[in-house]
């Protein structure tokens, strides 16, 4: 059954489900850039070996095909999230539109 053919509810409750989809891969994203970074420099501030932290250290271990297949990924994370986010909102806006009419 295609989402065009769900009764009004059950297409909203669709539309939102791929908002909250694609809000979730923007989170994740965005808790990878921040969070993860910082635990990774407190965690080497509080380790006690004595050993400095930095940004570049993070980012330094990988190869570059690695940073590649990261890039890779990452764009297709964004362009994933974009897209359940705009249909999400497509299904929401022509339930509107319809009860609007």
């Amino acid at each position: 059954m295609k989402p065009e053919e769900y009764n009004p509810k059950a297409r909203e409750a669709f539309g939102k489900s791929l908002i909250d989809v694609g809000v979730g891969i923007f989170k994740g994203i965005m808790l990878l850039f921040t969070i993860a970074p910082m635990t990774f420099l407190l965690k080497g501030a509080f380790d006690g070996t004595g050993k400095n932290a930095s940004f570049a250290d993070i980012w330094n271990f990988m190869r570059s095909p690695s940073y590649f297949v990261f890039l890779v990924l990452l764009v297709v994370a964004f362009v994933f999230g974009h897209y359940f986010r705009k249909e999400g909102l497509r299904h929401i806006h022509e339930i509107e539109n319809r009860t609007n009419n």
